[in-house]
């Protein structure tokens, strides 16, 4: 091997390795230190790239959790206060009884009204103060369905809807589709302002019983629809159900013998097979001139008389068949309509780390004032024995109902439990991977610590030999 002292190779050789095995000793310190194999983008592109994302995801993960604590809490609180109201309810309701007894005058039921009186304030007050955040809950909180029987043509008297209930339905319109009287299928759907069409259909079969040729809700009885997909809920009713309801609907072809109805003070005549068209001109005439105005319509597509009573009573109409309109009966649900109106404050959840509906739970509560339209315990008075009587089914009525929005309030509640476990576990298990990704391996870094430590020290022992070399090259010129 020639010796030359111009370019002194194994010196460069020996500098080369050292500055390897620098760079490597360096970043084995930076990772025991830090105890991440990742810090920087240099160390594993792809690694960062996915770590970051799963760092993201966790961050959204922890705060969904904390969003959904926050709604447990916020349900907790309008269920207390909804707890108050079925006291004050069932105190409303032992009043009414009370003074509906003929053992009491009219002097004594005064003492009564004080107390039904304030506490139906009482109602209000609470329902108005209930808020959390400075939001208030008992006054409608979050997304709501159009009780306008104009606007949501099922809730008309003639569907046999009696209760919807929403949790996490989009705003918008909702169209069913019903079209066959024999099939026992509903189809529901919503167009979303982007074009995107929600759509769902369940089978009612199961919940039908077959009369006289037709598939309807059992008598007395109601069956609960469920659109889960699209996240509502629909009461149906049997007849003999809604008693409240002051709809009637006609059960015959045409006039039959003929005879005499007698509405308040007014009389119709009624021809002997007089069409039904005309019959319900007839009534018509008659039934929008009181004060709430009623109404009569022919429905062609089921050959019926559809009557809104306003409150008045029919005399002599049975050869009319008249029957209470809401019951719902398979194929009487096409085209009528819901509207889910956007609430002003609340109502989504956010306990997922993305956006989409898989991410919120929706909530919803009604306007539960005692003046509002889900009580509806407005014009109540115990002052005197009719009134006391005639009030008794508006408080049962108004009792249920808080009962069934303690319920939804509840099984939302459960429904976040549920979220904030497996929160937990995905925020455990995408932790783990992320680890396993990003984070040093102590036992594989400390052995290549000590290897980098070795072989840089070696380098460095033998760069300053290779240094050296060229000065043997002196004692050639002695």
């Amino acid at each position: 091997m020639a010796f030359r002292i111009n370019n002194n190779v194994p010196a460069l050789t020996a500098g080369r390795h050292l500055g390897a095995n620098s760079a490597d000793f360096g970043k084995r310190v930076e990772r025991l230190a830090s105890g991440m194999r990742i810090n920087r983008g240099a160390d594993d592109p792809a690694g960062l790239s996915v770590t970051e994302g799963m760092k993201a995801e966790i961050m959204g993960m922890r705060q969904g959790v904390a969003n959904a604590e926050q709604g447990v809490n916020l349900i907790q609180l309008a269920e207390g206060a909804l707890g108050e109201f079925s006291g004050m309810l069932r105190r409303m309701r032992e009043l009414t009884v009370q003074s509906a007894n003929s053992t009491i005058n009219d002097t004594n039921r005064k003492a009564l009204a004080s107390e039904f009186s304030q506490l139906y304030t009482e109602i209000d007050r609470i329902a108005l103060s209930t808020a959390y955040n400075d939001q208030v809950l008992l006054t409608g909180f979050g997304n709501a369905v159009s009780q306008d029987g104009s606007i949501s043509t099922a809730f008309d008297g003639y569907s046999g809807v009696t209760q919807v209930d929403i949790s996490g339905a989009v705003p918008g319109t909702y169209s069913f589709s019903d079209t066959s009287d024999q099939d026992n299928q509903i189809t529901l759907s919503v167009t979303r302002p982007d074009g995107t069409v929600l759509s769902q259909s369940i089978d009612m079969g199961s919940g039908l019983d077959r009369d006289n040729g037709e598939n309807l809700v059992a008598s007395g009885t109601t069956f609960l629809a469920s659109f889960d997909r699209l996240g509502i809920e629909i009461t149906l009713a049997g007849p003999l159900v809604d008693r409240n309801s002051t709809t009637l609907k006609s059960n015959v072809v045409d006039g039959g013998i003929g005879g005499t109805i007698v509405i308040d003070e007014e009389t119709i005549t009624v021809a002997p097979n007089a069409t039904l068209a005309d019959i319900a001109v007839d009534l018509n005439t008659v039934l929008e001139t009181f004060t709430p105005p009623g109404s009569a319509v022919l429905n062609t597509a089921l050959n019926e008389i559809q009557i809104e009573t306003a409150g008045q009573t029919l005399l002599g109409s049975e050869f009319l068949d008249l029957t209470s309109a809401n019951t719902y009966v398979d194929g009487r649900l096409n085209d009528k309509t819901l509207v889910i109106e956007e609430g002003a404050v609340g109502g989504v959840l956010q306990v997922g780390p993305k956006n989409g509906s898989a991410h919120r739970i929706g909530l919803s509560i009604g306007d539960m004032r005692a003046s509002g339209p889900e009580l509806n315990l407005s014009g109540l008075s115990v002052a005197n024995q009719e009134s006391s009587r005639s009030a008794i089914s508006r408080i049962d009525n108004a009792i249920l109902r808080v009962t069934q929005e303690r319920g939804q309030l509840g099984a939302v509640q459960n429904r976040l439990q549920f979220t904030l476990a497996n929160q937990a576990n995905a925020i455990e298990n995408l932790t783990a991977a992320e680890s396993a990704i990003r984070d040093a391996d102590i036992a594989a870094e400390v052995s290549a610590f000590t290897r980098s430590q070795i072989l840089t020290q070696a380098a460095t022992a033998m760069a300053a030999q290779a240094n050296s070399l060229p000065q043997s090259a002196l004692s050639l010129l002695q």
